[in-house]
């Protein structure tokens, strides 16, 4: 008779049911609420990423001629626009691709920044015609996760933009 007295007690007790989903419910709140902040950085990044590639580009395409103190000044710039997000991580490359009358495309001029190696750029087709040139300006940003390898790894944001020149055929490089 006592103990069916207290274990009726006990089943019919709800005192502590909401600490008990509460303590079950917060893991994924938790996760939820990393996976939010994680993904709001990874798509300003992308957002910031793609505004300094074309900045740069459209830098590059107003001018007759380039030099590595203007270069400087544009990596400098895709910096600010990557703000407050750390230039330390990015790579950057501007290149002029010309063709001649047969079409064939050839780069007139590159510049990089914190590149080591070559890296695979590809010129969309229809893009480059025959005796005309185009700016090509790239940027490869290094994202790491605020909560390091939480959810996802570390991985690399790219963007590349084409432009034409402005004023004159080709920009020159001195």
């Amino acid at each position: 008779m006592w103990r069916q007295r207290h274990v009726r007690t006990f089943i019919h007790n709800d005192r502590g049911v909401a600490a008990t989903e509460f303590a079950l419910i917060l893991p994924l709140l938790i996760v939820l609420l990393i996976g939010t902040v994680e993904l709001g950085n990874v798509l300003l990044v992308d957002k910031k990423v793609t505004a300094a590639s074309q900045t740069a580009a459209d830098l590059i395409a107003q001018q007759k001629v380039v030099t590595r103190t203007d270069l400087d000044n544009i990596w400098l710039a895709m910096d600010n626009i990557l703000a407050p997000f750390s230039a330390d991580k990015t790579r950057y490359v501007a290149l002029s691709v010309v063709s001649d009358s047969a079409g064939r495309m050839t780069i007139d001029w590159h510049s990089t920044r914190s590149v080591t190696g070559s890296i695979p750029i590809t010129i969309p087709p229809g893009l480059l015609g025959p005796n005309e040139s185009i700016i090509v300006s790239g940027i490869f940003y290094d994202y790491t996760p605020v909560f390091d390898d939480f959810l996802f790894a570390a991985f690399t944001i790219s963007d590349f933009s084409y432009l034409r020149p402005r004023t004159v055929n080709a920009v020159e490089f001195r």
